[in-house]
């Protein structure tokens, strides 16, 4: 369907990807549970207690244009990260001591997923691009996290070099369940689910293009959410 672009010049079809992603955001507390052996201990709104989450995740992806305006891909990467639950602005009934923070960090292998669509010139370009994850995830705990991202993007071409700015969705469902060692008490059974605070942040980044097989990507995200993403594309 090269046709529908008429003298536009098209990127080469396959692509080979390394990304490198950092993040940091706040979590809410959807639901927490604790197996904890005091009578009457009962734990108040979910939503006061604090979670914060730092992320380093990075990947190999393969993707293909398969018309135009449309592009698919597939990734496999690592992901480190650490959550942590803090309880100290938390209300909680008939416990004689603070339960302070839960620290819950973990590593594993990223599954995902996701396409791009876009329209542009030779000036200017426009796209908007979906991913989905899940992790496969080592730990102490057992764990799960599956994530879905939309990333609209609307940018300038001038030369070998891109300039963009947009947005991203960010929709985080991390779910832990294990035995954690609480003070004065010992082991307690504890289930946690968190899912992302602030589901939109900003975007802007840059690209140059050293030749028509290679190019290098910088983005960094701001708001109540942070991130930032390194990326080097090679098509063939």
């Amino acid at each position: 369907m090269k046709d529908l672009a008429g003298d536009t010049e098209l990127p080469r079809p396959w692509g080979l990807s390394l990304d490198f992603y950092t993040m940091d955001q706040d979590y809410s507390v959807q639901d927490l549970q604790f197996d904890i052996p005091i009578p009457g201990v009962e734990l108040g709104d979910p939503s006061d207690i604090k979670a914060t989450n730092e992320v380093m995740h990075f990947d190999l992806k393969a993707d293909v244009w398969l018309t135009p305006f449309l592009n698919v891909f597939a990734l496999v990467g690592k992901v480190d990260t650490d959550t942590t639950v803090d309880f100290s602005e938390a209300e909680i009934t008939g416990l004689p001591f603070e339960l302070g923070t839960l620290p819950v960090s973990f590593d594993g292998t990223v599954f995902g997923g996701g396409f791009t669509l876009a329209y542009g010139t030779e000036n200017w370009f426009t796209s908007a691009t979906t991913t989905y994850t899940t992790t496969d995830i080592s730990g102490d705990f057992e764990s799960s996290v599956d994530s879905l991202t939309i990333q609209p993007r609307i940018g300038l071409i001038s030369g070998n070099w891109t300039y963009w700015a947009g947005a991203m969705y960010l929709d985080v469902d991390e779910q832990h369940r294990g035995t954690i060692e609480l003070p004065y008490i010992g082991d307690a059974d504890f289930a946690v689910d968190l899912v992302t605070t602030d589901h939109w942040n900003y975007a802007a980044g840059v690209s140059h293009y050293f030749t028509e097989h290679a190019n290098l990507s910088f983005e960094v995200g701001f708001g109540n959410r942070t991130h930032t993403l390194f990326n080097f594309n090679y098509r063939f």
